[in-house]
Formats: C-alpha cells, structure tokens, sequence
C-alpha cells in the first residue's frame, strides 16, 4: 500500500511540477524562470516536454521554440497558455538576451531575429521596456535601440561575480573619496554657491 500511495504521489508531484511550468510560462509577467529548474519535481520531469519547454524559456531563442512549436504541435496546442502568447514572451526574452551584451542593436537586428515586419518593430521595442525587461531608447533616425540595462534571464555564478566586482570597484572607489575629503582635497562651496 505504501508503494502504491508513493508512485501515486510522484505521479502527482509530476501533475503538480508540469502545473507550476505552465503557469509560469502563461504567466505575462513572469521572465525569469530559472529557479524553477532547481526544484526537485522540476527536475523529476526531465526528458518530459514540458521539461524541454521550460529550458527554452530560460535558456533559449525564439527560434528555438518555433522549432519545439513544430516538432511538439499537440503538446503546445493543448496548453493553458496560446502558441501567440508564447510567441510574444519569447520575443521579449529573446530581446533580453540580445541586449545582455550590447550597448546598441539595430533595427535590422531586431527584425531578422524576432521575426517582426518593420512596423511592429517599434510597439514591441516599447512593450520590452514597459515590461522591464530592457531599458532603453529607441533612436529612429539612426534605425536602433539604445540599451542601458536588461534583466538577467537566468542568474547564476558570473552574475554574483559580475555584482561582488561592482560592489568591490565601488567599495574602493568610495574609499579614495573618503581620503580625498579627510586630506582637504575637495573644495566646498561657501555661501550657497
């Protein structure tokens, strides 16, 4: 009997782990999944699709999930969640991942890569930024996005290094500023300027 209400309750934890998945990717204001991959019934369900779906939507393009879309049509179609739906957050996360590493990305970029026609180019740029994804300014006449920040898509061990070194460079640079006014070398206005 015990083995019996143990497989039941993995095959429920199962249910449960393939729910949690769904609701994340459905979810319109959720982009950052990766925690999920570290959880024991996600985990459980690797080598299921909606395992390989969840890692597309930490960890892959747009093209790669046209490519699942394709290979998966059932599956997708039978989801809480519409392929357009999908479509429109892997757009997003795509968009995030490219200004990961760049300061600029053209509009011709954008357009090959989220597969977009010219003219939705710019509501999706302004969708991606009122989202907070990526902040940004979009420079028509020079035809691209400048990008001054993005969301991590997953956070791991170079991006806590990436953080400990900002906080390192900043911690030192205070501490030249604090020598710097204990010996007098700045000036303070007197008299209100």
């Amino acid at each position: 009997s015990s083995g019996i209400n143990a497989e039941y309750g993995g095959v429920e934890a199962k249910s449960d782990a393939h729910i949690c998945v769904i609701s994340h990717i459905a979810h319109p204001k959720i982009f950052v999944m990766d925690h999920l991959l570290d959880l024991h019934p996600i985990r459980a369900l690797d080598g299921q699709l909606s395992h390989e779906l969840l890692q597309i939507f930490v960890n892959g393009d747009l093209n790669d999930y046209i490519e699942f879309y394709n290979n998966n049509l059932d599956f997708v179609e039978k989801l809480a969640v519409t392929h357009e739906e999908n479509l429109r957050k892997m757009r997003l996360l795509t968009l995030a991942s490219m200004a990961q590493d760049c300061s600029e990305i053209e509009f011709s970029q954008l357009v090959e890569k989220l597969n977009l026609a010219t003219e939705e180019l710019e509501p999706f740029v302004i969708e991606a930024i009122g989202s907070g994804l990526i902040k940004g300014k979009i420079n028509e006449p020079e035809g691209k996005i400048s990008i001054s920040s993005t969301i991590n898509r997953t956070f791991k061990e170079p991006q806590w290094l990436f953080i400990m070194n900002k906080l390192e460079m900043w911690q030192k640079n205070l501490v030249i500023i604090q020598e710097s006014m204990r010996k007098g070398h700045f000036s303070v206005p007197i008299g209100g300027g």
